[in-house]
Order: C-alpha cells, then sequence, then structure tokens
C-alpha cells in the first residue's frame, strides 16, 4: 500500500502536470512532460507513450522517459493477440506484468529486455466518446507488484491525458487547417474571396481582392457587398436576390461585371454561399470568383469577329452574284464572259488578301492600287502614283478594288495601258468636309487617241463607278472620255460603313 508520503507525491505529480498542460500547446512536448512526471510519481526507471498508428496494426513509441536514442519516434510495438498493449486497448482496463521472464500470456518487444525491462503496466488511453488512441506504460528494471494505488494513479493520470490529447490534436489539425486556409488564400490571386456576416457586412478581404477589385482591405470592412456590383444591378436589386437564393439553397451563381474602385468594370465568374450553422442558421456569406475578364472580353471579340466574318461573307456573295448579272448582261461570248468574271474576281480575292493582312481589317490604298495594275500591267514607267497615307475601311476596300480593276481593265483594252506613249497618272488626297474626312481620288490618261468605234464599254464598271460608289460609300464617282483618254474622280468619306447589298433598301438603285 503507498504511503501518504507516495499518495502526496502522486497528488503533487497531478497538479504539475495540469500546470504544464495549461502553459502548452505542443503535443509532443506535454507528452514528454507526462512520461517523465509519470515515471518520477511512480518510483520507475522508464516510461512511455504508445499511439496506435492509423491503418496499421503496429503502434509508435510517441514519447518516453529513460529510453536510449532510437527507441522514442522510430521504435515501433506489434498489436496483435499476443500484445498486453493491444490486450489493454481491447480490454478497456490495464494490464499488469509484475516479472516479465515469468510472463507466458503476452510476448514483448526486445528493445524492452535490451533496456533490462522485467516489470510494467499498460493503461490504455482513451479520447472523449472512448474512442482507443493509445497506451500509458511504465516500466521498471527490477521485479515489482504494483499495487491497486499505482494502477488507480495510472488510470487516472490516463484518463487526464485522454481530452489532453484529443484537444491538442485538434489544435493541431485547427492550426494545419487554417495555415493551409492562409496559404490557399494568399495565393489565390486570380480570385477574389470575401466573407460577410448574415447582415452582409464585408468581415474578410481575402485572396486576389484587392489586387482585382481595387479597394484595400480597410476600405471595405464593415460595407456590404453591394459595393461591388454595377449601378444597374443595384437598381434591379441582384445583390438582395443573390443572397435570398444563397439562403433559401446554399449558394447561387455569381457571374457577371463587377465594379472596381476606379469605377471600370471586371467579370467575375463564381459563386456565393450562405455558411450555416448545425441548426441551419446563416452565419455569414462566401462570394469566391475568379477574375475571367481577359477570357469575357476574348469571347465579347470572337462575337463580333464572328459578326463581321457573317457580314462580309454575305457581302462578297452579293457582289459576285452583281458581277455574275452584270457581266453577263453586257451580251459578250462566253469566252469573254469567263475572262471578265474571272478578272473581277480576281480583283475581288486581291481585295479580301489584303483585308487578313492586318489585325484591324484595314487595307492601304497605294498597296491596293499597285496590286491591281501590276495584276494586269506591269510596265510601272507608263503610271504615276502618287498620295498621302490612307487605309480603308473593308466596304470601301472592295469597293475600290473592283473600281480600279475595270478602270485598268478598260486601259489595257482601249486606254493608256494599250498604247506605247500614253499614261497614267492616278493621286488622291484627304480633306475635312463638315467634320469628316474624306478621300479624292482621281484617275487621268493621257496620250491616248480618241476612237469614237471604241467607247469606254458600259454596264458593270460604268455603273459601279458613278451609281455604287456614289449610293454604297455615299460619295460621289465620275467618268469622263475626253481628250488624250479616260478622266475618273472617285470622292466619298472614309469611314466604315455597312454593305448595302445586306438590305432590301438597295433595290431599284444599282441591281446587285
Amino acid at each position: 500500500m503507498a504511503s501518504i508520503e507516495e499518495l502526496k507525491q502522486r497528488q503533487k505529480a497531478l497538479a504539475q502536470f495540469g500546470a504544464f498542460v495549461l502553459d502548452h500547446d505542443d503535443l509532443q512536448g506535454v507528452l514528454e512532460e507526462a512520461c517523465r512526471i509519470i515515471a518520477f510519481a511512480l518510483g520507475v526507471d522508464l516510461s512511455k507513450v504508445i499511439q496506435i498508428e492509423r491503418n496499421s496494426n503496429t503502434g509508435l513509441v510517441r514519447a518516453g522517459y529513460g529510453w536510449k536514442l532510437g527507441v522514442v519516434g522510430k521504435m515501433r510495438v506489434d498489436l496483435d493477440e499476443r500484445s498486453s498493449e493491444a490486450y489493454a486497448i481491447e480490454k478497456g482496463e490495464p494490464v499488469i506484468t509484475n516479472d516479465l521472464a515469468q510472463e507466458e500470456r503476452f510476448h514483448f518487444p526486445e528493445f524492452l529486455r535490451d533496456h533490462g525491462v522485467v516489470a510494467l503496466v499498460n493503461v490504455p488511453i482513451f479520447l472523449p466518446g472512448r474512442k482507443p488512441w493509445g497506451i500509458l506504460q511504465v516500466d521498471a528494471k527490477e521485479p515489482r507488484t504494483f499495487g491497486e494505488e499505482d494502477i488507480d494513479f495510472l488510470r487516472t493520470y490516463a484518463m487526464i491525458l485522454g481530452p489532453v490529447v484529443d484537444r491538442l490534436e485538434t489544435v493541431s489539425e485547427l492550426s494545419a487547417t487554417d495555415e493551409r486556409l492562409r496559404l490557399i488564400a494568399e495565393n489565390a490571386r486570380d480570385y477574389v474571396i470575401v466573407l460577410s456576416d448574415p447582415a452582409d457586412r464585408i468581415t474578410d478581404w481575402l485572396g486576389g481582392s484587392a489586387e482585382i477589385l481595387g479597394w484595400a482591405e480597410d476600405e471595405v470592412l464593415g460595407k456590404t457587398t453591394s459595393l461591388l456590383f454595377t449601378q444597374q444591378d443595384r437598381d434591379e436589386k441582384v445583390p438582395e436576390r443573390e443572397l435570398s437564393e444563397a439562403t433559401a439553397g446554399g449558394t447561387a451563381a455569381n457571374v457577371r461585371w463587377h465594379l472596381r474602385k476606379d469605377g471600370s468594370r471586371v467579370f467575375l465568374d463564381g459563386h456565393t454561399v450562405a455558411l450555416k450553422d448545425l441548426g441551419g442558421e446563416v452565419q455569414g456569406f462566401l462570394k469566391i470568383a475568379q477574375d475571367v475578364t481577359s477570357r469575357k472580353r476574348a469571347q465579347e471579340h470572337q462575337a463580333v469577329l464572328l459578326a463581321e466574318l457573317q457580314h462580309r461573307v454575305r457581302n462578297i456573295l452579293a457582289v459576285i452574284r452583281s458581277m455574275v448579272r452584270r457581266t453577263h448582261e453586257e451580251g459578250q461570248t462566253a469566252e469573254e464572259f469567263i475572262q471578265h468574271l474571272e478578272g473581277r474576281l480576281g480583283a475581288l480575292a486581291r481585295t479580301q488578301v489584303l483585308l487578313t493582312r492586318t489585325v484591324d481589317a484595314a487595307v492601304d490604298l497605294d498597296m491596293l492600287i499597285r496590286d491591281e495594275l501590276v495584276s494586269q500591267a506591269s510596265d510601272d514607267d507608263e503610271m504615276k502614283i502618287e498620295g498621302p497615307e490612307v487605309k480603308l475601311a473593308p466596304k470601301a476596300a472592295e469597293v475600290l478594288t473592283l473600281a480600279i480593276h475595270e478602270l485598268t481593265t478598260n486601259s489595257v483594252k482601249y486606254g493608256a495601258l494599250s498604247q506605247p506613249r500614253a499614261e497614267i497618272e492616278i493621286s488622291w488626297n484627304v480633306e475635312q468636309r463638315g467634320g469628316c474626312a474624306w478621300l479624292s481620288l482621281s484617275w487621268s490618261e493621257t496620250g491616248v487617241p480618241i476612237v469614237p468605234s471604241s467607247p469606254l464599254r458600259r454596264g458593270f464598271g460604268t455603273e459601279l463607278i458613278t451609281q455604287r460608289v456614289a449610293y454604297e460609300l455615299r460619295g460621289t464617282g465620275t467618268l469622263k472620255m475626253g481628250a488624250g483618254g479616260i478622266r475618273c474622280t472617285l470622292e466619298f468619306p472614309l469611314e466604315a460603313r455597312p454593305s448595302i447589298l445586306q438590305t432590301d433598301e438597295y433595290k431599284g438603285h444599282f441591281q446587285a
């Protein structure tokens, strides 16, 4: 039976352990101190804590007192049917072995014999809910009879140790979770992460919120998340509907344009989540969304490009229909029809090549003229081309290419390009008229004898210059046969316009 002095010593040990636990939150340190105090209180040379390893039939010597290097944190014991530790855990009661040499019920690890252990007591450690966690064990190097007071003290000590282990493991897990969440929040630079209270007042401003939205945390704390919505969405009560939907269903989609501090917009793709307790009461809201502004603008740009492509294809098909009809109406032979049609289609094709050379779908006027002339004539000495740099919108480029093609074709057959000493001068300038820039282009041939029997061909080319330029480009076109050759002037505003051929408005004018 333990003496009064021994009982006082054990009470003191419990008090020391309790005080130590209050000041420390490191589980390993607490377990080491627990082993030291229990060994001193029971007057044994060795003590240890064995932790059950998950998904394994073994236990790890997690902490200890008096052991040689290489035991604590490394040695394992088998938790099989011949293990005293496994028996204690299964039965939920201490296992006492006063002399290992006489013990026939269990086998013992070799490292116990290497340390001279001859007697021991195992006491199971349970977490709240009687969940087995491990073993508290004291080991003596000489035969010893452990009495009831010893066992009761060990059991009391283990019952205190269980909740302490549970609390510290929970703290450690929460700390690890908090650290992971902190790292996630700090590295989620492409995400807006906002926490708000039940009244939707902002409490946390995480992730890339500051960088993406422009507000510092101290500027938004206490304000509602409606701050982030556009004025139109606020007027339409979108923030309120989103919170209501999240409250009712747990989450609500949040995919729309939002406001930055500077008034610019950012497109966020995410959700608003209602944070509820176990009773279903809303404790706050989580708004998490990715900044996909670049993707959204790319999609919008793609839609514009698709619309432009559809417009251009319809326009080209309409132009081709016009070419075929007007070329056929000129009453040519089949061979002449094919020749003229191929020339006009070639001119149109060259325009499309020029339109695809630049991102902004603009065509250089000088390049357009030279490409068309080179396609039918190679003698630069017969030509004089000059004018400032001018970029043409697609519709103007298409119309002007066809006009230059018709003038060049006519010149090759009847005009300056068919005469040895004749010349062509092509010039242009830009001037302001009524607040808009106008292009004035002149085609002038000299040295061409007037042959009454070979006038400028009437039909597609003439109507293209005198009517289509006037109607489609909102300008004017004149074509005259004078002394020395053709004189042509084209004038129109340099602005992008839709094709007249896309609507019924054009019917009754230049027939396409």
